[in-house]
Parts: C-alpha cells; sequence; structure tokens
C-alpha cells in the first residue's frame, strides 16, 4: 500500500534528520556517492541502480548525465526515494522500479554499469544479485560495489544504538564480494575507498562462446555437468594410478602418485586462488575458502573446524569415494597416508607458506575408517 501523504512527509523529515546525525560524524551522506562514482573511473549508460534506499546514488548517477533504473524491493522506500527526488531533469532520468536483484527483469546486457553502494551488508546472500548484475551489464561494463569501511561500520552502529537499534551487518563482507566476482570471471579493475567507504570496480567479462550443449543448459543442469566433470576427474586419477601399480607394483605406484599430487596440488591451489581472488599469504581463511573451491567438494562430503581462538583448522573428508569403491569391491583400504600428507601440505603452503600441515587420521591408521583429517596451523616465523 503507498504511504499517504502524511506518512510520506515523515519519512522526508526522518531522511533530513537521519542527515544531520551523519553530517555530525563527518560523514558527508550526498558527497559519498560523488566519491565513490568519481573512484569508479569511466562508465556508460544505461546505468542499473541495485538498492534505491532514499535514491542518493541515482539521483548522483542522473545529475552526470546518465538514465538510470533503480531497483528495489521496498516499495516504500522507493517512493520515498521519488519524492525526494525533486528536480524535473533527475526524475526524466531514473526510473524507480520494485525488481528482486536476483531476478531482474531484463535481458542480458543490457546495463552498461551496475553499481550497488552499501548494499551488501545488507544480504544475506550474494552471490545470486552478483550474478545477476554480471548478466545484466554487457561485456566490458563496469560493475561497482561499495560499502562501509570498519571506521564506516562504527559510524553507522553508533547512529543506530544512540535510536537504541543495531545496525545490520550480514554475512556479505566486501571481500567475499571481490573473491565471487573474480570466481564468476570478473576482472578487479580498482580497489579504493576513503575514512567511510571501500570501494571495488570490476569488468564484466568478454563474451565467450560456450559449447552449444552447455550454452543451453540451466542452472542444474550446469551443476549436473560439474558433478559428472568431478566424478570423471576422480576415475582418471584412478585409472592412471592402477595402471602404474599393474606396471611397477605398490610402493612404485605410491611414490609417483605422491609425485603428481606435489604438482598437481600446487596448480590447483594456485587457480583457486586466482578465479576466486583468494590473496596469497592470506592464513587459514583463505586456506578455509580454496578448500570449499576443490574438486572434491563435489564428490566427498567434507566439513570445516575452527579453534575458538580461530588459529587452527581442521578439514574432514568424511566420505572418500575411493575408499568407498575398494569396500564395495572387497579390497581394503588405499593407503594413502603418504600421499595425503605431500597433497595437503602442498596445497597449504602454496596458499600461504606459514600454515604448517599434520595428519590427524588417514588410511592405513587404525580406525581412520576409510576416511581422513587434516589439521592446520598458522606459524608467523615459518619461511617459504
Amino acid at each position: 500500500m503507498p504511504l499517504t501523504l502524511e506518512a510520506l512527509e515523515r519519512q522526508k523529515v526522518r531522511f533530513a534528520e537521519r542527515t544531520a546525525q551523519f553530517e555530525a560524524e563527518g560523514y558527508d551522506r550526498f558527497g559519498a556517492p560523488e566519491f565513490i562514482l568519481d573512484e569508479a573511473g569511466p562508465i556508460e549508460g544505461p546505468i542499473l541502480d541495485v538498492g534505491t534506499g532514499m535514491g542518493l546514488t541515482a539521483r548522483a548517477l542522473a545529475a552526470r548525465g546518465f538514465d538510470v533504473v533503480s531497483v528495489d524491493t521496498n516499495a516504500n522506500d522507493q517512493q520515498v526515494a521519488e519524492s525526494l527526488t525533486a528536480d524535473a531533469v533527475l526524475r526524466r532520468r531514473i526510473v524507480f522500479r520494485i525488481a528482486d536483484a536476483a531476478r531482474l527483469p531484463f535481458p542480458a546486457g543490457h546495463f552498461g554499469c551496475a553499481v550497488a553502494v552499501d548494499v551488501l551488508h545488507h544480504l544475506d546472500a550474494g552471490g545470486p544479485i552478483l550474478a545477476e548484475a554480471q548478466r545484466v551489464v554487457r561485456p566490458g561494463g563496469r560493475i561497482v560495489l561499495a560499502d562501509f569501511s570498519a571506521e564506516g561500520f562504527q559510524m553507522a552502529a553508533r547512529i543506530h544504538a544512540a535510536e537504541g537499534d543495531t545496525h545490520p551487518e550480514g554475512p556479505v563482507t566486501m571481500d567475499w564480494a571481490r573473491g565471487f566476482c573474480g570466481g564468476l570471471g570478473m576482472a578487479e579493475l580498482k580497489i579504493s575507498g576513503d575514512r567511510f567507504h571501500r570501494i571495488a570496480v570490476f569488468e564484466a567479462p568478454p563474451a565467450v562462446p560456450a559449447p552449444p550443449a552447455f550454452a543451453s543448459l540451466d542452472r542444474a543442469g550446469l551443476f549436473r555437468a560439474l558433478d559428472a566433470f568431478a566424478k570423471n576427474w576422480l576415475t582418471h586419477d584412478g585409472c592412471w594410478f592402477l595402471a602404474a601399480e599393474e606396471r611397477y607394483g605398490m610402493e612404485a605406484a605410491i611414490e609417483l602418485d605422491a609425485a603428481s599430487w606435489r604438482r598437481f596440488a600446487a596448480a590447483e591451489a594456485r587457480r583457486i586462488m586466482e578465479a576466486f581472488a583468494i590473496p596469497t599469504g592470506g592464513g587459514l581463511d583463505a586456506l578455509q575458502q580454496a578448500l570449499s573451491y576443490r574438486m572434491y567438494s563435489f564428490v566427498n562430503p567434507s566439513r570445516v573446524e575452527r579453534s575458538p581462538e580461530g588459529d587452527v583448522l581442521r578439514f574432514f573428508m568424511e566420505t572418500c569415494r575411493v575408499q568407498q569403491t575398494r569396500r564395495r569391491k572387497g579390497l581394503p583400504d588405499f593407503p594413502c597416508r603418504s600421499v595425503g600428507e605431500v597433497e595437503f601440505e602442498t596445497f597449504a603452503r602454496t596458499v600461504d607458506p606459514r600454515i604448517v600441515t599434520r595428519c590427524l587420521s588417514c588410511p592405513p591408521d587404525p580406525g581412520a575408517d576409510g576416511d581422513c583429517g587434516w589439521e592446520f596451523r598458522l606459524v608467523a616465523d615459518r619461511q617459504a
């Protein structure tokens, strides 16, 4: 239901009061979008503004001559934002539209740029929204993300606390968003900021023609394809090992397997870090993220534990497809500990050379029961 005129006026008064509160904290509510857009560099229209709020970003874009579509699910906020857009020229350039940013009603490549200012921390899940932003921005267009810095969050928290409220600060952080965007193939052009904001600017990837069979798949179909690729990858690993064992015997095959994993684990870690913008030397947080993107995640259920202090990470492969297959065939567990020690240590040290790896349990250890567990610690004075 639309706001009444009285309710609309109350909201506009509230906007003025909140603006004064920000100003008292040293934050220029109107200057912030201008600074962010300056940092974005050259952008082209039309522009998608994700998360209307009070229309500050939409008006800043329109004032620069861009046609803007500002989307939000909050109809009341959009009504207030439209009412606050008093300038007739700006109103002609902005379309305020009720829409879910995770399911945008626009064709692929419709916009020259997408901008999301102070939106990330409101989200429970950022992936669908970032993926949609990439979809609707033409190849080579820019995607601009800005959210509060640590100081900005502290400032917003003080304002909310003074009113007996809590400022939202959800799980979707700027660093997470940067990694996710990198995984989508976006090129990060810039990371910058000021006292109150962090800003990341990305370029949408060029259009890459997919094989026709894959281009026609929906999301579920693509996940089925990934599942098949992961199983084929694991099968190939087993096939070459069996061939080596048949020719050279088990001991030599394990030695060759360890040498192979020493090379592959390093290459796999580097590619994951590059694809998902995981920084080298990022410690156990970076390792936890990198482990989650391994091919194993499709074939072997796993879990991660962190110590209360955060200085220890334990990774458990709860079901091993290789060992399950051997058991179905009546074979003993494969004695993979020596290979796993090479694999996990190499992977972890590629992410951060300071990480020390210890095997908690792995066949042929008594009680391993076909599964394995690994412990990782960060040793500050360890050298690469």
